[in-house]
């Protein structure tokens, strides 16, 4: 687990978070620091009591909820409080709590009475509510509603639980609205890889060589690698190794249709007794007669749960769409005893989010075209779109589906124009934001197209985008990284040219590498490449037309410089490169890399180097005295010196036009050194960008040097600061 803190975008300045937090959560980038449960509500001070724990599906939120409530009651956690109640907000009966009493898991209405005046007169002191599932409860009751007054901000006096502390349990995604009424923010993170080694050893029971043979096969496949740190999708794919013959999932879809596949074949073996074949769940006409019916009742009920939001299913919503109960005797469908009652049980239906959004996707695709497409449009605005029309092009690839057309070769069944609307319709809806604005619907377009794997509706995508892929401030996971690199390998080939825009995406090493085998369209490569520079140089070196690559603001490292110079010194498109706060160092070690670079690469004009540490320019000098293409050379904020600027000066004869130097440590005698320097008959530099520290004053270093420039015939330098 690990804490959130202030704001800190794209900067990762320890070894815990680089090995254990990028990249692997759906939010921005925040500065993190780990905790242990016993310390959650520790450093608050004066604020309320309010933690929201957030995780990534399957993460184990639910699974910690019910942890502390256990050791509550053991005597070993948070004894502080008098009473712990842990309320499942999927549960059915608390959308229909009106007051406290309706939330106390008693199996008496009298004692439920009792308990909920005593707090009532207490204002809440010494209670701690562990509610579970933010993201599970119905949209509507996160108005007014008994649910809504426990998480108030601010909790003012009058209010009668303000006293109170909270734990609320949500995914990312759904969890904006709390941040700024939350005391601290913690997350859940799932397996690092030690630990993945450790669960998959005591699910091989010890089998040393079987753990290897499953680490190299995840390895092989980028989806799976980046999705085994949450432990559901490891547990999913153990099995799927001991079962399918050592073989895995190749995409996001194919782990979670594995669970259903794996399910429905118990059901058949140990309930039914045949050792029928399951067949394609995607199509229920492959499917035996005596799961068909099951099935699609199944998918129908999970759409129903995406449409109204729920996650939970009572008799009462399976008599109404017309469902059997015997669904509940395939497996998926957890039948869970309600812990809110008054003398009886009452039980309600669980199907996992992640299921319910991959059997909805199913259940759309087998729609007609107009039908799915006025879902969606319906849908756009739900928080669980994205994830389930990732699945659906998974499924469907987005073509259509009709039994007829699907017969017919590819380019006469092509994407339906109603996937091109909608298309339309989340590229227009992105585009529209503000440039610091993230655009996860975008990233979420961009991964429904590697899972479609269309190349011509990658470039249609391209073609609304004006071939500039911007996700600027849009936190990426290492699959992001791979759909990313995918949708740019396919565009890039177009005679049009292509930008990349990933500056404050939080991408590291990982990340880096899952952005290469995308670029080069997948292939299988060794896991044991250790600096994110030479996933940067892989990068550049499958990049047959992009123009613009911005990787500013993601710890890349300095590990690799070389790698990365030795790749750009050959690319022969790239124009412009933005490596500004990438953690690079610029040295006497290191610098004849970078000569080597600019004297060799023909295509490169603008080079962003900015918030990196440059402690010697003689190469960079020596590089710009011989290089032909650069124009413009971004130095700001690189710890220059008054000799930094004037090893630099020597190299400033050729073709650069504007050069930043904008630093603290540079004084008005490094500025006077720099406009000695300069050449005064064949220099094209025309924009000079200063320390702002020096003043005005300091134009008045620079007008001689205008002056001679002038009667040379050459522009005069305008100096900003």
């Amino acid at each position: 687990m690990i804490q959130k803190e202030e704001i800190q975008r794209g900067r990762i300045d320890d070894e815990f978070v680089r090995l254990s937090i990028t990249g692997k959560i759906d939010d921005i980038l925040l500065q993190k620091t780990p905790v242990n449960l016993t310390n959650i509500f520790s450093e608050i001070g004066n604020r309320r009591n309010f933690v929201l724990i957030e995780g990534a599906p399957g993460s184990g939120k639910s699974t910690l909820a019910l942890h502390i409530c256990q050791e509550w009651a053991k005597g070993k956690l948070f004894q502080e409080f008098d009473i712990a109640i842990l309320v499942r907000l999927r549960d059915p009966l608390v959308r229909e709590a009106k007051k406290i009493e309706d939330l106390l898991p008693c199996r008496k209405s009298t004692h439920a009475n009792q308990i909920g005046d005593e707090i009532l007169e207490t204002d809440g002191k010494g209670v701690l509510w562990v509610l579970d599932g933010w993201d599970e409860l119905p949209s509507d009751l996160h108005g007014d509603s008994i649910i809504t007054k426990l998480v108030e901000p601010g909790f003012a006096q009058e209010s009668p639980l303000h006293k109170s502390a909270v734990i609320v349990t949500s995914r990312p995604s759904s969890s904006a609205k709390l941040h700024p009424r939350v005391s601290s923010r913690v997350e859940v993170l799932g397996f690092t890889p030690h630990q993945l080694e450790q669960y998959f050893t005591e699910c091989l029971n010890g089998d040393s060589q079987a753990v290897q043979t499953l680490l190299e096969r995840i390895r092989e496949n980028p989806v799976v690698e980046g999705s085994c740190y949450l432990p559901l999708n490891a547990s999913i794919v153990v099995n799927c190794f001991l079962s399918d013959n050592h073989s895995l999932p190749t995409s996001n879809h194919g782990i979670f249709i594995s669970v259903v596949q794996s399910s429905l074949k118990r059901y058949l073996q140990d309930r039914l007794g045949k050792a029928t074949p399951v067949g394609d769940i995607t199509s229920p006409d492959s499917l035996p007669s005596e799961i068909r019916t099951e099935t699609v009742q199944m998918c129908q009920l999970a759409y129903h749960g995406i449409e109204k939001n729920k996650a939970t299913f009572t008799d009462n919503d399976l008599a109404a769409l017309r469902i059997t109960k015997e669904i509940s005797n395939v497996g998926l469908l957890q039948t869970v005893p309600s812990i809110i009652s008054d003398g009886h049980l009452v039980y309600y239906c669980f199907l996992h989010l992640s299921i319910q959004e991959l059997l909805a996707a199913i259940h759309i695709s087998l729609m007609s075209p107009k039908q799915q497409i006025s879902v969606f449009q319906k849908l756009f605005g739900n928080p669980r779109f994205s994830a389930v029309f990732q699945f659906y092009a998974g499924i469907t690839k987005l073509r259509t589906n009709r039994p007829i057309l699907s017969l017919l070769p590819r380019f006469l069944c092509p994407v339906p124009a109603t996937v091109f609307d909608l298309v339309r319709k989340v590229v227009k809806n992105e585009k529209e934001k503000k440039y610091y604005e993230p655009k996860p619907l975008l990233l979420s377009l961009i991964n429904c197209l590697y899972e479609a794997e269309d190349s011509r509706l990658c470039v249609f995508v391209a073609d609304l985008l004006n071939h500039n892929l911007d996700l600027n401030y849009t936190t990426m996971n290492p699959i992001d990284c791979l759909s990313v690199g995918y949708f740019a390998s396919v565009c890039s080939n177009s005679s049009n040219g292509f930008t990349l825009s990933l500056g404050s995406c939080s991408i590291s090493d990982q990340g880096c590498k899952f952005l290469a085998r995308g670029l080069s369209k997948c292939p299988s490569s060794n896991n044991d490449i250790p600096t994110a520079g030479i996933h940067i140089a892989q990068i550049i070196e499958n990049t047959s037309s992009i123009s613009k690559l911005d990787l500013s603001n993601n710890a890349l490292g300095n590990n690799g410089l070389s790698t990365l110079c030795e790749a750009l010194s050959t690319n022969t498109s790239l124009k412009s490169l933005h490596l500004g706060n990438c953690s690079l160092t610029i040295s006497d070690d290191n610098g004849a890399a970078l000569y080597q670079l600019l004297d060799t690469n023909n295509s490169l004009e603008y080079l962003n180097l900015s918030f990196n540490t440059v402690t010697s320019c003689h190469h960079i000098a020596a590089a710009l005295a011989v290089n032909k293409t650069l124009r413009t050379l971004d130095l700001s904020s690189c710890e220059l010196t008054d000799q930094s600027i004037e090893e630099i000066s020597t190299g400033l004869i050729k073709k650069i036009e504007t050069l930043y130097i904008w630093d603290d440590s540079i004084t008005e005698d490094g500025m006077k050194t720099l406009a000695r320097h300069l050449p005064t008959h064949y220099s094209e530099l025309t924009q000079l960008y200063i320390p702002g520290h020096l003043g005005f004053c300091i134009k008045t270093v620079f007008r001689d040097t205008n002056k001679e420039r002038k009667r040379n015939g050459l522009p005069e330098i305008d100096v900003n600061y």
